[in-house]
């Protein structure tokens, strides 16, 4: 049965490479993506959760040219196969209007399918590796067709980086153990192991954008379609956290990093890089203008969160994180799209030339506004009980530095959160021509908003998801019923807080009824609270420069960032290569002075 789901889906890419008619494309691709959500949810009964009954088998060898590829279902492999082939379907119902032809989007969205399924069923580092790769191929196609070269370099240059330390480090551990397969690898507090393991993390890191090695990501969410970037941003860029999952969690001689430094050193170094990641990446989403960068570096800073609670390791931290990386890949596919059909009806992407928008498009507004709530962890959403867990586990770890960074990134989720909802949507209606995005692209859109309410009221079915890999993690399972989650530090209960926020509502709305109301023209909406002749002719609207003051102190320290330090690391190695460059004089005596010292410091090293 597994073997038939890989076929459907080969033949479904070959096929779906000529077809050149739009529609025909979509509706195959979104036929052929509901075979591995199918699998997966079946395979839930492995775990404990009983959806559908097909029979999917769960393992399978593939044998080739005397090399055996092993694939077996695993309790993380579930979580993050539920996570991400839940996101498909409703990106491609959306891609059925937003595509006016088939150049490539189908057939490549299914050859990614095929990669992130192989990953995720992989049981050897062989397999693993062969799927990572065709899922790097995959993405670069996917940006290629887009034809930004910026996007294009940046990402092939990072994709090379991440696959050779990948590879390395699969190298080291398999020298170590003389075995490529993930049950008989025992990880060691040794330092070629670490070596090994840091290699491999830095490797995943790229994928996650962990910052310093994020620079890719705005180049490729600004340029790339919004259908392919909702899944890049919602569903792909999870694949570099399942990579760290499985290597220091889900492998024997787990946590190795600790073990070997005797210490929590190693791991709060990551959760460390984590909080960080979601600080800095938040401000630069605060002072963006263009709608797709804001949310490239939103998503920068919301992955930093599974970071955290990666690097903090215990079992709230890990459900924190895994609750977290469930959310952002509903609400930041969701805003992806809902940022789509903005620009398929007004053509703009700045905020400060958008405005309004709401007021034709309701529906589109509808589900961006309940994605935002979830970013910016709002009570009354799932993300607020994701975001709580990993509040919690910092204080219960006493990690004073990260605990207060992580609340300042969530206050600055708020401020760029308000940017998007009213400089888009509320506001002057600048569009007053434009209509609702068509059905399919806002049925899209819904789908995706389904799991957020649906965790929202009941959270205790979202850590069930993850009981079985926080078991075979050897970590606690949280105590939960499908409403409340209890901790050493209090419980969450999700209907005591939606009751809680009505009642907090109540006086606002008789206030805002009740008040005696005047109309005011929309110049006189003077929301940036600073006074004009500071800045003369500086518009301090929500739309354009409302944080002005703000970017006037943050951001010197911030201009240049991680690519001046790329900038400077390529000048030094310029250098060198010039130097290194000179010896090469085309005089041939040189060259034979050359090979004779290669000689004699080869022969001393094997003497000694």
């Amino acid at each position: 049965m597994v073997e038939m789901v890989f076929a459907v889906l080969i033949i479904a890419f070959i096929f779906t490479l000529f077809i050149k008619n739009n529609r025909v494309a979509s509706i195959i691709s979104l036929v052929v993506s509901l075979f591995p959500l199918a699998a997966f949810l079946d395979w839930g009964r492995e775990f404990g959760i009983n959806l559908i009954s097909i029979g999917f088998e769960n393992t399978m060898n593939i044998n080739m040219a005397g090399i055996t590829l092993h694939f077996s279902i695993s309790p993380l492999a579930w979580f993050f196969g539920i996570m991400l082939f839940s996101l498909i379907p409703p990106i491609l119902l959306y891609s059925y209007s937003f595509f006016s032809k088939n150049d490539g989007f189908y057939p490549f969205m299914i050859l990614l399918m095929v990669s992130v399924m192989g990953i995720l069923l992989s049981s050897d580092f062989l397999s693993f590796f062969l799927f990572w790769e065709l899922m790097a191929l995959g993405i670069f196609i996917m940006i290629c067709r887009n034809g930004d070269r910026k996007a294009m370099v940046r990402y092939l240059s990072y994709s090379v980086l991440s696959g050779v330390l990948i590879l390395a480090g699969i190298a080291l551990l398999y020298h170590m153990n003389g075995t490529l397969l993930f049950a008989e690898i025992m990880l060691k507090a040794d330092f070629e192991t670490m070596v090994a393991i840091t290699m491999l993390i830095i490797g995943f890191a790229i994928k996650a954008a962990l910052m310093p090695l994020h620079t890719w990501v705005p180049p490729v969410y600004s340029t790339s379609d919004e259908p392919f970037v909702a899944f890049l941003s919602g569903g792909l860029s999870k694949i570099g956290y399942y990579g760290m999952l499985l290597l220091l969690f889900a492998m024997p001689g787990a946590r190795v990093m600790e073990a070997y430094i005797n210490s929590s050193i190693a791991t709060y170094l990551l959760a460390i890089i984590g909080s960080l990641t979601a600080f800095f990446a938040t401000f630069l989403a605060i002072f963006e203008d263009d709608l797709r960068k804001l949310l490239a570096y939103s998503s920068i800073a919301q992955l930093g969160y599974i970071a955290v609670g990666i690097g903090t390791g215990s079992s709230i931290a890990m459900a924190g994180a895994l609750f977290q990386a469930f959310n952002h890949a509903f609400f930041k596919a969701t805003l992806f799209l809902a940022a789509g059909s903005v620009a398929y009806r007004t053509g703009k992407w700045k905020i400060s030339e958008l405005g309004g928008v709401a007021y034709k498009m309701p529906l589109t507004f509808m589900a961006a506004l309940f994605a935002i709530f979830a970013l910016a962890a709002i009570p009354i959403t799932s993300g607020f009980a994701a975001k709580w867990l990993l509040y919690e586990a910092a204080i219960e770890r006493r990690y004073v530095f990260i605990a207060p960074i992580m609340l300042i990134a969530g206050v600055g989720a708020f401020l760029y959160s308000f940017r998007i909802l009213y400089g888009v949507f509320l506001g002057e209606n600048r569009y007053p021509d434009i209509k609702e995005a068509p059905k399919p692209m806002v049925a899209g859109m819904f789908l995706l908003v389904m799991p957020l309410i649906i965790f929202l009221i009941f959270p205790g079915y979202m850590l069930d998801m993850m009981d079985s890999f926080l078991s075979s993690a050897g970590l606690a399972t949280i105590s939960h019923s499908p409403y409340v989650i209890h901790t050493t530090l209090g419980n969450y209960n999700t209907i005591a807080v939606i009751v809680g926020m009505m009642f907090a509502m109540i006086p606002a709305f008789l206030i805002y009824v009740l008040r005696k109301q005047h109309l005011v023209d929309f110049e006189d909406n003077f929301i940036g609270g600073e006074i004009p002749s500071l800045y003369e002719h500086i518009s301090m609207h929500a739309a354009h420069n409302f944080y002005k003051p703000l970017k006037d102190v943050v951001m010197p320290y911030l201009e240049g960032g991680a690519t001046s330090i790329y900038s400077s690391l390529y000048k030094v190695v310029e250098k060198i290569a010039d130097g290194a460059r000179k010896i090469y004089d085309g005089v041939v005596q040189d060259y034979a002075i050359y090979v004779m010292l290669f000689l004699l410091i080869i022969a001393g090293w094997l003497l000694w």
